[in-house]
């Protein structure tokens, strides 16, 4: 990204801030660089394009088209028929962007954001219908409500390791909740990005949703507007920028950040699954996950068992050379591999690999890296490729400190004694925690996935995705009788003295106000039972 200095579209400046999300864009998704002619950025969407479909999208939702259970259910219906009926084209795709082997792109990308669809429509009429909850006695009679609605327009800047699942999942999100959604998928995924941008109208209203192309200068151009909501998947780098962006307005933002996110071995592990199971979830996407294990605190009692069996089942998956797997893929672009192939030469570990690493194929192997320095790149940031550094540790103590001493993890990995993982558990923080798997968390609706503090805020999946793009109205119903005079000006003394002991309580025994309190409840049922009897 050193090559490129990105400049304003307006005013023809240079933008630094620009420039270093720019930089900073190997290590993960976002919008990377655009399309470039000899150095410069190259525009793809017009501003004028980007803002004519932004006030379609506003119009739209100001129709109140999208506000009916119907339309919502269309909409989730139609995205999951375009992959459905496009399966091989997705398919093939993802693999000429990132050699995902088909089987990964099913599981990884298609089978994902199928199955939240599915929970969504099951469970849709359920969630939009309003939620009662107790009114407290001072405000009875009455009755209150959570009504959520659609918050209007949202914003899905995607990723481009997870290209499909995540610019779909978060769509059908949005349309869920009843809002319209302006799509901007990864450049960095061009087949793709180009795929959705021409199916995706076919199958949704047109009016509703929008997919907007390009790199840089189109993210800036969206990043000037107002939305409703804005969701962002890749690096903290960027996540600055985009959160900074929406202040200005003062819209709500769900941040997908990732981060290095631990995987711990203690003794009364079973090593054959620990070793299958992390290295499935390091290798899947050949590491390119947010969530991946990005290194493993084992302790010294299992380290020697575990890395032996984690070489035996490398090369039971890949042979001598993972190159010619089919089941293995590749890195996303030349600079990518370039900063993985960098962080392993700089480890000062041990490294175990099946395979050369080869820039022209984007071909990272799988790798261990036994015993890493400890203030090495490679310990200090997101890693994002198939290689896992093994740290020995003495203790649970050791690993809790080791933990807590980085930012907040996306995700926590523990193999191990449940009793042992509870205790990790309750002396850490994450976004999430997976005990004896790795990654199969994010795979249930019924959990949420998001990040703390610097792996990311807000949270999606099932219905927590469906209210995080929702507004939850609070709603109160009253009656106009009875209508107590106290309540009103002029506030006498005794209408003081009336409501301070209401509100905070007169200087009586435990059990008087006990007493009280619950003549205070059998006078308020008895109002509220002649209001229904007069009604």
């Amino acid at each position: 990204a050193g090559r490129y200095k990105f400049v304003c579209p307006h005013t023809s400046r240079f933008d630094a801030k620009l420039t270093m999300a720019a930089a900073a864009l190997p290590s993960e998704q976002g919008f990377a660089r655009s399309r470039e002619i000899g150095g410069t950025a190259k525009r793809i969407c017009s501003d004028e394009a980007i803002a004519d479909a932004h006030a379609k999208l506003h119009a739209t939702f100001r129709s109140g088209k999208t506000r009916p259970l119907d339309w919502r259910k269309a909409q989730l219906e139609g995205v999951k028929r375009m992959m459905v009926e496009n399966a091989d084209a997705v398919c093939d795709s993802l693999h000429a962007d990132l050699g995902r082997p088909r089987m990964e792109a099913l599981i990884a990308d298609s089978a994902p954001a199928i199955g939240e669809i599915d929970f969504m429509l099951k469970h849709l009429a359920k969630w939009m219908a309003p939620e009662g909850v107790s009114t407290p006695i001072l405000q009875q009679p009455g009755r209150s409500l959570i009504v959520r609605e659609p918050k209007g327009v949202v914003l899905n800047i995607a990723p481009w390791n997870f290209p499909v699942q995540l610019s779909l999942l978060v769509t059908a999100q949005a349309l869920a909740a009843g809002n319209c959604v302006l799509l901007k998928p990864s450049e960095l995924a061009p087949r793709t990005e180009a795929l959705l941008a021409q199916l995706l109208p076919k199958y949704v209203d047109p009016d509703a949703i929008a997919v907007i192309t390009g790199g840089v200068p189109e993210a800036t151009a969206l990043l000037r507007l107002r939305w409703d909501h804005i969701v962002f998947t890749g690096n903290g780098a960027v996540g600055r920028i985009v959160m900074e962006a929406a202040a200005k307005f003062l819209t709500p933002v769900t941040l997908e950040l990732g981060g290095k996110s631990p995987t711990v071995v203690l003794p009364g592990a079973n090593i054959p699954v620990a070793a299958r199971r992390i290295l499935s979830g390091k290798f899947l996407n050949s590491g390119q996950i947010c969530i991946a294990p990005d290194y493993a605190l084992v302790h010294t009692a299992v380290e020697e068992a575990l890395v032996k069996e984690m070489k035996s089942v490398m090369a039971a998956w890949y042979g001598s050379d993972a190159a010619t797997s089919e089941s293995f893929g590749r890195i996303v672009n030349e600079g990518h591999w370039a900063r993985i192939k960098g962080l392993i030469d700089s480890s000062g570990g041990e490294v175990l690999t099946c395979g050369t690493p080869d820039m022209k194929g984007k071909f990272i192997p799988p790798t261990l890296v036994r015993r890493p320095l400890p203030d090495s790149p490679i310990m200090r940031e997101e890693i994002f490729g198939p290689v896992l550094p093994i740290l020995k540790m003495d203790s649970v103590d050791a690993i809790v400190e080791r933990i807590n001493s980085d930012e907040k993890p996306l995700a926590l990995y523990i193999f191990g004694a449940e009793a042992q993982a509870e205790e990790i558990i309750r002396r850490t923080s994450s976004g999430g925690v997976c005990v004896n798997d790795t990654l199969l968390h994010v795979a249930s609706p019924n959990l949420p996935f998001g990040g703390i503090g610097g792996s990311g805020v807000g949270r999606y999946h099932g219905k927590f995705g469906f209210d995080e793009l929702s507004h939850l109205r609070g709603v109160m119903y009253r009656k106009a009788w009875p209508d107590v005079a106290q309540r009103y000006p002029p506030y006498t003394e005794a209408n003081l003295k009336l409501f301070q002991w209401l509100m905070l309580g007169p200087l009586l025994p435990e059990g008087a106000k006990k007493i009280i309190l619950s003549a205070g409840v059998v006078a308020a049922g008895a109002v509220a039972v002649a209001l229904r009897s007069r009604l």
